[in-house]
């Protein structure tokens, strides 16, 4: 979602998370020491290799590089030559702006109601949300994204998040604001 947003305001891309997925597990370990994480050389291995391989070759990303942060796991969905994923990650991590941090996290990719619960409690160094399938709910920092309010998952955020968030107005310090 970040380089669809990046994108459709003409801006570089300054998170090296652009074009990747973490399975829920793995993104909340990262996000509560990214500091760490990003001053770490990340190293590439292959889907079969990883630790979440049955659910990556589930999601047909069997293909795809996978980055390795320690213990966290990042599969990148945009870049097939871990090469190239290995050089874009690298520029952009030296590109973060530690004055502005949005995390964004939503209920798929292996996620569970308590993590949601977790993220919501996170203090994190920055703005925050993430889209949940409920429309009534008790967190502070959940979007109701509609249409997977009986599935196991959201399945796919990327592309029809402005629909329900206005994202120019979150950017700008407005707190979440839904459409």
């Amino acid at each position: 979602m970040g380089g669809v947003i990046y994108e459709s305001f003409g801006l570089q891309k300054q998170s090296p998370t652009v074009g990747c997925y973490f399975f829920a597990d793995d993104y909340l370990k990262f996000v509560q020491k990214l500091e760490y994480y990003l001053s770490l050389d990340i190293k590439m291995i292959t889907a079969q290799e990883a630790r979440h391989k049955e659910q990556i070759k589930n999601n047909g990303n069997e293909d795809c590089p996978i980055g390795v942060l320690d213990d966290v796991e990042i599969v990148f969905v945009h870049y097939k030559k871990a090469v190239l994923t290995k050089d874009k990650w690298t520029k952009r991590v030296k590109r973060v702006n530690w004055d502005n941090l949005i995390f964004k996290f939503s209920y798929m990719n292996s996620c569970t109601k308590e993590q949601l619960k977790e993220f919501d409690f996170l203090e994190l160094p920055g703005k925050k949300f993430m889209f949940v399938p409920e429309e009534e709910h008790h967190y502070k920092c959940g979007v109701y994204y509609p249409g997977f309010e009986d599935d196991e998952q959201i399945r796919n955020d990327t592309y029809y998040y402005n629909r329900y968030f206005d994202v120019p107005a979150f950017i700008n310090g407005d707190g979440i604001l839904l459409k």
